[in-house]
């Protein structure tokens, strides 16, 4: 009885293994057959258009950010929601009865090397600084709000590491955060009475790229404070969650 129990196994694991293979060799079969015919499947009208009128059109040499901010701007504004929903929701789900104002309950001041402090201080003003370059020419190089905002959150974060006991008022974040959301929105939508298009370039399609760089400039600063107070946000909270 032990040596069929034992050959069963072997049996079924020799089998499962075959299977597993198959199933492999299926996929890869199907990967490069598809990869073969990629070019009879797809077209490159998109980017050829983008690569001569982009520039022109919405003022940005990075195509990513006039795809992102002008021909796909309805994706940026869901995507920018769908972070401030999750914002709430880390907020809501670790709240507390007790209202605490600081964030230095995973931060002991007392055991954080002073190495890794004088290290911090001088990290985080050139932290700061880049991500605020990112922003900032998001439509002249890779970069752009969502990008930059990360940056200047972590820049945010390390400000706990040089003091602990440093106050924080998430709800004053989530609300302010809010607000540039809605004005992002405003800004969005201001196109409809100047172009009579929604979620496209506010300045008029004849304008030269100079003028419309600047209503991109302005949605990259917005998206990025955005994001960086909705990520300092979701920080603070998980490290008051941390006691």
């Amino acid at each position: 009885m032990i040596l069929k129990s034992s050959s069963s196994r072997i049996v079924i694991s020799v089998i499962k293994h075959i299977v597993l293979i198959g199933m492999l060799g299926f996929l890869f079969y199907v990967f490069f057959g598809a990869y073969e015919n990629l070019e009879a499947l797809y077209n490159t009208f998109g980017k050829d258009y983008f690569s001569r009128y982009a520039e022109a059109e919405t003022g940005s040499k990075n195509l990513v950010t006039s795809i992102l901010l002008d021909y796909r701007l309805f994706d940026s504004l869901f995507e920018a929601g769908i972070l401030l929903i999750a914002v709430s929701g880390v907020i809501w789900i670790s709240r507390h009865e007790i209202e605490e104002k600081n964030a230095q309950f995973m931060i002991d001041k007392f055991k954080t090397p002073d190495l890794f402090v004088t290290f911090s201080r001088l990290v985080y003003p050139l932290m700061l600084a880049f991500g605020f370059y990112v922003i900032i020419n998001g439509h002249l190089s890779p970069g752009g709000g969502f990008q930059g905002g990360a940056i200047v959150a972590t820049a945010i974060l390390i400000l706990y590491y040089i003091d602990a006991e440093k106050d924080t008022n998430i709800n004053l974040i989530v609300t302010v955060e809010k607000y540039i959301y809605i004005a992002i929105l405003l800004l969005a939508t201001a196109s409809y009475f100047t172009r009579g298009a929604f979620f496209t370039n506010v300045f008029p399609l004849e304008s030269s790229a100079d003028a419309k760089s600047i209503y991109l400039v302005v949605l990259n600063v917005l998206i990025g404070f955005k994001v960086a107070l909705g990520l300092w946000a979701i920080f603070t909270a998980f490290l008051k969650e941390g006691r």
